[in-house]
């Protein structure tokens, strides 16, 4: 089969009417004989995806416990009604592909939502335990430094209300306000409106300021800082 026509071939994830281009590129080698797959229902409407067992165990403790737990109902089925299916897609994408081709694209990129799009996948990611995951996704995000000017609010109240206190997400966000933008913006009136109201991001903000002012160096000039140890 030519490499042309295998790019043409498809792999379905997530409901009737959602597709992917398959890439002939996989993480080390998958087979597809006789191996068994599982379900998982996503989202209120529960969008059905069928993913293989092991690869979804392998990558993520979260589902290894919920498909191996030694209860029969449990090891093929699972409801994830509180997820984004459309995160999620991201999600199972990357484990066929181990790679963020959906997320990197030229279209992604030049979506107004792009940032928020990439933490979103990130915090699906850390509530699954997929760190290999995250840290790919945290590389895309440092690629977004040149367009902090589109921050916002709603920005910083997502990532503090879903992880965990001391998260690299958290603190890659304040460090990019340390860092990566313009002192004047404390200044303003916005500034004070995401002191007040995320507080968790104020404290941090001051501690990390306050490392600046003693001269400790920025940690943009590690390219492993903000990465997930497994």
């Amino acid at each position: 089969m030519s490499l042309a026509k295998r790019r043409k071939l498809t792999i379905k994830f997530g409901g009737p009417d959602t597709e992917a281009t398959s890439s002939p590129k996989t993480h080390g080698s998958i087979r597809f004989g006789n191996i068994p797959m599982v379900q998982l229902k996503v989202g209120p409407n529960a969008t059905l995806f069928h993913v293989h067992k092991d690869l979804i165990c392998g990558s993520s403790p979260f589902f290894k416990a919920a498909f191996t737990g030694g209860f029969k109902e449990s090891e093929c089925s699972i409801n994830l009604e509180d997820d984004d299916p459309e995160v999620f897609e991201n999600i199972i994408q990357w484990l066929y592909r181990r790679n963020l081709e959906t997320l990197s694209s030229i279209e992604a990129v030049a979506d107004e939502n792009y940032f928020m799009d990439l933490v979103r996948s990130y915090t699906l990611a850390d509530k699954y335990g997929i760190t290999a995951l995250q840290n790919d996704v945290m590389g895309l995000l440092r690629g977004t430094l040149k367009s902090l000017k589109s921050l916002q609010l709603t920005h910083a109240k997502y990532v503090y209300e879903n992880t965990a206190h001391g998260s690299q997400l958290q603190e890659f966000l304040v460090a990019c306000f340390v860092w990566q933008i313009d002192l004047d913006w404390f200044s303003r009136k916005e500034a004070f409106a995401w002191l007040e109201d995320v507080p968790a991001f104020a404290v941090q903000l001051a501690v990390a300021l306050a490392s600046r002012a003693n001269g400790d160096p920025s940690p943009f000039h590690d390219q492993s800082a903000f990465h997930v140890i497994p």
